[in-house]
């Protein structure tokens, strides 16, 4: 069979680049968006700070349906993802504006150093808390291993349920993880009525943070303790959140997709309720990545942790950046660091399906983005050359257009049976997931 280096060139972003009518035009919509639009900053101040004029311009661009990608044919829902466009868009906007008010560059580095030391100091006090599970994971170091990091912060007894069903979810998984991992971020309340009907023995573990951090600290520390516990033996690492409910065949499709290619991997996530908030999210796929023409086919530009993986044999040491200290852009940020600085790609597997518990109602929605807002000037600080320009929302249903390009271009002669092994090997990941 040809070697693979014969028909790399096959696969080369350029390539598709260069074949694509799709992406042409593409570019050509990209470009009527302003920069203003997106989140500016510099060593001094971090974040400009939208006034309110920006604001409202910011919202009247996002509420024009010939920004979308696609338009509901029904104009009762065109009018109802309208107004939440703007609620959305002023929240993220404001939330911009308060980071650049409240904050700059050196509380955010004091910050950082802060929460480090906390996810040092948790993760030390907890490395010999689990000597079992800590041998379970490390197995006989010949298969790939299987794990799960569940950050958890809970206000109240909502959370505490949500948590109890993102567990029974996790229990019924067709392939069961060797561990769950729940990281607590310092809760005000209880979690353990939450784990109390946990079926598998011995294969679940509860760390309480020394401090709240928030969830990139807690996955952290979720990570560097799995990561000693396997003693060296390659681990998937599935990550999801506890108001979050995971697909039967979840665990499983990642493991597959996972073995396929290494790296990082993102499934699509669906409102967990049908509501008018749940619809939104889903049509615009707020929770699912992006993706651009430039990539491979089922590569996107960043996948989002509420169903996410990594398999420690390609990420290594990574870690999520404590810098982060709420919801919003830190995984993100990780995707963007594996691609730049160790060349791993982030992909998408559509059988690893996930349901979301969203933040309903108006408030919801706005502190969501207020949070997105709030978060993004830090992004734009540590990665001045990321940009969502160019990029396309990963909606349900998902088929990616770039695979028709890729096809149509096979190489043919000595070479088309390696491509159409490639190629059947990444179609593999577009499998639908299967009744449990």
């Amino acid at each position: 069979m040809p070697q693979l280096s014969a028909v790399l060139p096959w696969l080369q972003p350029k390539h598709l680049h260069m074949e694509s009518a799709p992406h042409r035009h593409d570019c050509k919509r990209a470009a009527r968006i302003p920069l203003g639009c997106y989140a500016n900053s510099d060593p001094v101040n971090i974040a400009k700070a939208p006034t309110w004029r920006d604001t409202l311009s910011g919202a009247a661009f996002w509420a024009n349906t010939r920004h979308w990608e696609q338009v509901p044919r029904s104009w009762y829902w065109t009018m109802v993802f309208v107004f939440l466009k703007v609620v959305g868009t002023i929240g993220g906007y404001r939330g911009r504006a308060n980071f650049a008010k409240q904050s700059g560059l050196e509380p955010l580095l004091q910050r950082r150093e802060d929460a480090s030391l906390v996810v040092d100091a948790t993760a030390s006090e907890h490395i010999d808390s689990f000597p079992d599970l800590a041998q379970r994971i490390a197995g006989d170091g010949t298969s790939t291993g299987l794990a799960v990091v569940l950050p958890a912060y809970a206000r109240g007894s909502n959370d505490v349920d949500e948590l109890r069903a993102t567990l029974e979810a996790l229990a019924q998984q067709t392939v069961v993880p060797e561990a769950v991992l729940i990281v607590d971020d310092a809760s005000p309340v209880d979690l353990s009525p939450a784990l109390a009907d946990w079926p598998h023995a011995g294969k679940l573990a509860h760390v309480r943070m020394k401090q709240n951090t928030g969830p990139a600290g807690a996955r952290s520390v979720g990570l560097r303790l799995l990561r000693s516990w396997a003693a060296g033996r390659r681990l998937v690492i599935c990550l999801t959140d506890s108001d979050a409910v995971p697909h039967g065949r979840w665990c499983e499709a990642m493991l597959e997709a996972q073995s396929l290619f290494p790296g990082i991997f993102c499934g699509p996530t669906l409102s967990l309720v049908d509501s008018h908030v749940g619809r939104f999210h889903d049509h615009f796929g707020n929770l699912n990545g992006r993706w651009r023409w430039e990539d491979q086919p089922a590569v996107l530009l960043y996948g989002c942790t509420c169903n996410f993986s990594v398999d420690t044999s390609a990420v290594g040491l990574l870690e999520f950046d404590p810098v982060f200290s709420r919801a919003g852009f830190e995984d993100i940020e990780f995707c963007w660091r594996a691609r730049k600085s160790l060349g791993v790609l982030t992909r998408y597997c559509e059988g690893a399906h996930v349901r979301h518990e969203y933040d309903r109602g108006l408030s919801g929605l706005y502190k969501q983005f207020w949070k997105y807002g709030n978060t993004e000037p830090i992004m734009a600080w540590m990665h001045p050359d990321f940009s969502f320009q160019g990029s396309h929302p990963l909606v349900t249903g998902f088929r990616d257009p770039r695979l028709r390009v890729l096809y149509t271009s096979m190489p043919q002669g000595p070479n088309a049976e390696a491509a159409k092994a490639i190629f059947e090997k990444i179609m593999r990941l577009f499998k639908l997931p299967q009744p449990v």
